[in-house]
C-alpha cells in the first residue's frame, strides 16, 4: 500500500510533458516523426507542456516543418510561428520575431536564428 501512495506521489509531483497536436496534422506524418518533431523543439521551450502544434508536415532532407503556439511568461499564448525540426541533425528552431533577430542575447543565439531561418527556406517553402 505504501509503495501504490509513493507511486500516485511522484507521478502527480513530476512535470507534465504532454503536447498537443490541435488540428490532428500528426496522422499525416505519423506518431514516430511528430514525437521527435515535438521532442525537439519542445526541448528549446520554456513550458514544452503548454505547447500546442498544428500543420505538421513532412519538410524536404528529412525535415519536419510545422507550427507552435507557445506562450509568454505571463502563461498566454502568443499565436503559432513556424519551425523546423532536423532529427538527423538533433537541430529544431522557432521562426524568430524581428525584435529577436534585431537584439539577439548572445553571438550564439544570432547564429541559431540565422540556422533556423535558412532550413525553414531550404525545407519548408510551399
Amino acid at each position: 500500500m505504501r509503495a501504490v501512495v509513493l507511486a500516485v506521489a511522484l507521478l502527480a509531483a513530476a512535470p507534465a510533458t504532454a503536447q498537443t497536436v490541435i488540428d490532428g496534422s500528426d496522422a499525416t506524418i505519423g506518431a514516430e516523426m511528430s514525437a521527435s518533431a515535438m521532442a525537439l523543439v519542445g526541448s528549446g521551450l520554456k513550458s514544452p507542456a503548454e505547447a500546442r502544434y498544428g500543420r505538421l508536415r513532412r519538410g524536404k532532407a528529412g525535415a519536419i516543418c510545422g507550427e507552435v503556439d507557445v506562450t509568454n511568461r505571463m502563461g498566454a499564448h502568443v499565436g503559432p510561428r513556424p519551425f523546423v525540426a532536423d532529427p538527423g541533425s538533433g537541430f529544431s528552431g522557432i521562426m524568430p520575431d524581428a525584435a529577436e533577430i534585431r537584439h539577439p542575447s548572445s553571438m550564439a543565439q544570432y547564429q541559431g536564428f540565422q540556422r533556423t531561418l535558412a532550413l525553414l527556406s531550404a525545407n519548408c517553402d510551399g
